[in-house]
């Protein structure tokens, strides 16, 4: 199999994939007990006041959150009681022309604006011109005697709470959009790369139907996801409701997700084309022997014979067993102590003879020669080389082909990986952020729909 063959698995896992202190006291030490300080004050009082400080010094961040929280619930009370009592007197009053009447007016739309600014960022740069607005709206309604003038004002406070709503979905809008681009690139690229992967086991003689309709329903879920990502472009580039703008994003979210899903069962189905590769169900037993490397991950069990060998043990679960009692090494990390207390790979350097290995999340690369394998247990296990296998005594096959540097290429791949499967991990936490903000656009339309009441009815 070529070297691209080999390493589409490591494409696909990248797709798939952020103080008290205690105040000294001197005590004295005459027969009259604690001294005073300069102030007059006792030992004890100095000690007392001084563990005040240091409790209110502990209790600072918890204290400053409670405080938020208590103000949030203070504006929506504010806000909620506002409301009713501008509809009571409304439903006595339609015309709103009593002082009652504009005097609740005007605390109904100055609790509102304080409502929209909790909402808005004072340290955005757009937001704080917003929250300018909006403060000088108050100055405004505060001048106003008229029902027609307290009208104007609402509709001056809807406007500017429209306009600052559509910076903010147009902004996470943008920013989702980056993101979004970034995945169909690579969603594209292993397209290509899947395909051409199909191509070659068809050439080989290799029943590739399944796999053909599957890439087919992948490729129809990206394009999917890049017609409602332009839906969403179009959207805010035209000025469109905020509604579209979120909606078409999140429908082109839904349609990679659905891509993935594919994905993931294509992977399941590859494995079955693969040389080299032996999925481990928990019953029988791989047997292998040959020169090369093996990579094993699972829970499982491992007596191999190998020499001048390279091992590395990766103990997730950190309850691996490792006899190496009947073999010699030139040098070990697991020597120096380094192993067990950080949980990094334990390695063995130039190994020669017989070990042992047992664990339940285990990940061990063997490489080197006269290498002969028995392993019990759930898992997978990759054969490249020149060597055959048997498993449960059924049909011996042969280990991949390695390619030239393909040791190289593995630690870029893994490397890759890591770095590849953090972008992801990034994208993922971005649809998160982007979430957060739909859910306080709709949040806001909430509010806004009941100052344009208030615009109206005033």
């Amino acid at each position: 199999m070529t070297r691209s063959g080999i390493r589409i698995f490591a494409y696909i896992a990248i797709v798939l994939m952020l103080a008290s202190v205690i105040p000294a006291v001197a005590f004295a030490d005459s027969d009259e007990g604690l001294e005073e300080d300069d102030d007059g004050a006792s030992g004890a009082e100095i000690q007392q006041r001084d563990r005040a400080r240091a409790n209110a010094d502990e209790n600072a961040p918890r204290a400053a959150e409670m405080n938020k929280i208590k103000t949030e619930q203070n504006l929506q009370a504010r806000y909620a009681q506002a409301k009713k009592d501008f509809q009571d007197i409304k439903a006595r009053n339609k015309d709103l022309d009593s002082e009652e009447a504009i005097n609740a007016t005007k605390e109904y739309l100055n609790s509102t604006i304080d409502w929209m600014i909790k909402n808005l960022d004072d340290k955005d740069l757009d937001d704080k011109d917003y929250i300018a607005a909006l403060i000088a709206e108050k100055d405004e309604i505060a001048a106003a005697s008229t029902r027609n003038e307290l009208a104007g004002s609402a509709r001056d406070i809807r406007a500017i709470w429209n306009d600052a709503r559509k910076d903010k979905v147009v902004t996470s809008a943008r920013a989702v959009n980056n993101k979004l681009n970034a995945v169909i690139k690579t969603s594209e690229n292993m397209a290509l790369r899947l395909q051409n992967e199909i191509d070659r086991l068809d050439e080989n003689g290799e029943d590739v139907t399944g796999l053909q309709a599957m890439l087919d329903d992948y490729n129809a879920h990206i394009n999917e996801a890049k017609q409602y990502q332009e839906q969403a472009r179009n959207a805010y580039a035209n000025g469109n409701g905020n509604d579209d703008i979120t909606g078409n994003m999140n429908q082109a979210g839904q349609s990679i997700k659905d891509a993935n899903d594919v994905l993931k069962k294509m992977l399941q189905a590859l494995k079955q084309h693969r040389e080299g590769l032996v999925v481990l169900t928990g019953e029988g037993t791989l047997e292998a022997d040959g020169n090369g490397t093996a990579v094993i991950s699972g829970n499982f069990s491992l007596d191999f014979n190998a020499t001048d060998a390279m091992l590395v043990i990766k103990d997730m679960a950190g309850d691996a067993s490792i006899s190496t009692s009947d073999a010699s090494y030139d040098s070990s990390n697991v020597d120096s102590g380094n192993s067990d207390d950080n949980n990094r790979a334990f390695v063995y350097h130039d190994l020669t003879g017989n070990v042992t290995i047992n664990g339940t999340r285990l990940t061990i690369m063997l490489r080197g020669t006269d290498m002969d394998l028995v392993v019990e247990g759930k898992g997978t296990a990759m054969l490249s080389g020149d060597g055959t296998y048997i498993v449960n005594g059924v049909e011996e096959k042969a280990w991949a082909t390695p390619d030239q540097d393909d040791d190289e290429d593995d630690e870029a791949d893994d490397d890759t990986s890591d770095n590849e499967a953090d972008d992801d991990a990034s994208d993922n936490e971005a649809d998160d952020d982007a979430s957060d903000n739909e859910a306080d656009d709709d949040a806001s339309d909430d509010e806004a729909g009941d100052d344009e009441a208030s615009g109206t009815e005033t």
